[in-house]
């Protein structure tokens, strides 16, 4: 039926498997790689009614896509690709951050802390040719959003300061609006760590290290 030449039995057929996917998930699990490319293939039908249904049948396999594993696999393994790719991915960086942006807004908990990685590798990678203001404006706001949210004994602040201090250093004179804030904000880590510490309680380094890791990259960055 699904690969039917007729066009309204492969309607029926694509509207079969919409209609058994929750009943049937876990027989259907391992053609669901073919299955969804096939879907996506079909997005690009002549008929509207094949494409419309497509749609709703897509929106049936949603949970099995977006999977909090799966964002996870797909995150680690682009970071992976920065490394290896570097600078080759400069002519692609608009959709990148797009794309990266866009799952700033629906990661959660372990899989931000992966973003938080994949933006530092993609900064790392890439150096100053990240300093565009085009592409400031796409990946500064949710950061610094993400950075007032985040109160300053909170642990996932660390990978965050590791995310800026790479983004410092390859964005250059273009991380100059974020500086004061940034600045003043591990100054006063530092600050608060050294102040906690006593004779019987020694300071929590991992605060100390990521605040002053990011006023590295801070003043590599303006150096350059």
């Amino acid at each position: 039926m699904l690969f039917h030449t007729n066009w309204q039995i492969k309607e029926s057929g694509i509207l079969v498997l919409g209609a058994i996917a929750e009943g049937c998930s876990y027989g259907l699990a391992p053609h669901l790689p073919d299955l969804v490319d096939y879907l996506i293939k079909c997005l690009n039908d002549k008929k509207p009614l094949v494409r419309s249904i497509t749609c709703w049948t897509l929106s049936r396999y949603s949970s099995w896509i977006v999977h909090n594993e799966v964002q996870e696999a797909a995150c680690s393994a682009f970071a992976t690709l920065e490394e290896e790719a570097c600078i080759q991915m400069v002519p692609y960086l608009k959709q990148i951050l797009e794309t990266l942006v866009h799952a700033f807004r629906k990661y959660q908990a372990k899989n931000l802390l992966i973003l938080y990685d994949a933006i530092g590798t993609l900064a790392d990678s890439v150096g100053s040719h990240l300093n565009r203001p085009d592409y400031i404006q796409l990946l500064m706001p949710p950061l610094i959003e993400r950075w007032n949210l985040l109160r300053n004994d909170d642990k996932d602040l660390f990978p965050l300061l590791e995310c800026l201090s790479s983004i410092a250093t390859a964005l250059q004179t273009g991380f100059l609006p974020y500086c004061e804030p940034v600045f003043g904000r591990c100054i006063l880590l530092v600050q608060q760590t050294l102040e906690a510490s006593g004779p019987d309680t020694p300071p929590d380094k991992d605060f100390m290290i990521v605040a002053l890791d990011l006023l590295s990259g801070l003043t590599e960055g303006l150096g350059k």
